[in-house]
């Protein structure tokens, strides 16, 4: 995971989103819900996950120390038993949104990878939650239909999905028929079934085949800003969070990127439906040019209106750092 990082039965968001940039739809409620996204034949789609998993524990803060967190009301133990790969959320106060992976659990004690102590305050509210995996997003015995390897390693002619490292790199994930479970490539006979999607982290599909594939992710919904990290030089890979109403201007992503021309300042790369890329940019007022966003080779054309992919790629040209994506209005009061 990069650094700083209530299901209603009658509520859900049906929103229908693809990895070619097309505007959410049917959006019919606030809590849970799901969206499609499609890996195109013979390419690799950069995608997002935009529901989480449900809460698995919440409360308030009553002690920080570095890196730990306690809540004196929740056992942890009984609460959080039998999970992995938990990260806790932050959700009130001045960076309401910030996120760390969970190292350690205690009865009343969360030790987390991140030091959020400097970023939260006793009082402040926080949930748990599991991340997603590929068992949990594409299914235990892959039954969102990728193209699986006959044998136990990679074939070459399977599909693969890209999952962030967190350390810049993937790890590269198929499903193998013979062993009916989910691999790393060379990674011998370890399971991969089980291996983190955080929710900031776009992740690659690699569809080695002649026909387009759609695979629903669904889940809860997140309505707090989401912070990601990015490294100066490269692209970081990160998942819109949100699935409904993000766009360029109300993201809010002017705040915290690089201001520039189309070669100075930081790009946002959004896949687009012809599998290609549109490249965004934010200047400020120079020459001819209104402040504002706008897309590489169209000139002062105004791109706040412009919506977000499930996913997109930030080339990163300033100062490494931590970034801030709020969610639309719509999400108010969620």
């Amino acid at each position: 995971m990069n650094k700083l990082h209530l299901l209603a039965a009658a509520a859900l968001i049906c929103a229908t989103t693809t990895a070619t940039g097309q505007v959410p739809a049917n959006t019919n409620s606030k809590l849970a819900g799901f969206h499609t996204v499609t890996a195109r034949a013979w390419s690799t789609s950069l995608v997002g996950v935009n529901f989480v998993r449900p809460m698995l524990a919440s409360g308030k803060i009553d002690a920080e120390a570095v890196r730990s967190l306690t809540d004196n009301n929740v056992d942890f133990l009984v609460a959080l038993a039998g999970q992995s790969n938990l990260w806790v959320e932050i959700t009130s106060g001045t960076n309401r949104g910030v996120a760390s992976p969970v190292t350690a659990v205690a009865q009343r004690v969360l030790t987390t990878e991140e030091d959020l102590s400097a970023l939260s305050a006793v009082g402040d509210t926080y949930v748990v939650r599991a991340a997603h995996t590929p068992a949990t997003l594409f299914g235990t015995t892959n039954q969102a239909g990728l193209r699986p390897s006959p044998t136990e390693s990679w074939t070459g002619n399977a599909d693969l999905v890209y999952i962030p490292d967190g350390a810049g790199g993937y790890k590269y994930v198929y499903y193998s028929t013979s062993v009916a479970g989910w691999r790393e490539v060379n990674s011998g006979t370890t399971s991969a079934a089980s291996l983190p999607v955080y929710h900031v982290d776009g992740i690659w599909i690699q569809r080695n085949h002649f026909t387009n594939l759609d695979v629903k992710f669904s889940g809860s919904i997140r309505s707090a800003p989401t912070f990601f990290f990015a490294a100066t030089g490269v692209n970081a890979d990160v998942n819109t969070n949100y699935a409904a109403g993000s766009t360029l201007t109300n993201s809010g992503l002017h705040s915290y990127v690089l201001h520039g021309s189309e070669t100075t300042g930081d790009i946002l790369w959004f896949p687009n439906s012809t599998g290609g890329w549109d490249q965004y940019y934010y200047t400020d007022t120079v020459g001819s040019f209104t402040a504002g966003w706008k897309k590489v080779g169209s000139g002062n054309t105004d791109m706040g209106a412009t919506v977000f992919p499930t996913a997109f790629s930030l080339e990163r040209k300033g100062a490494a750092g931590t970034l801030k994506i709020t969610p639309s209005t719509i999400y108010n009061g969620l």
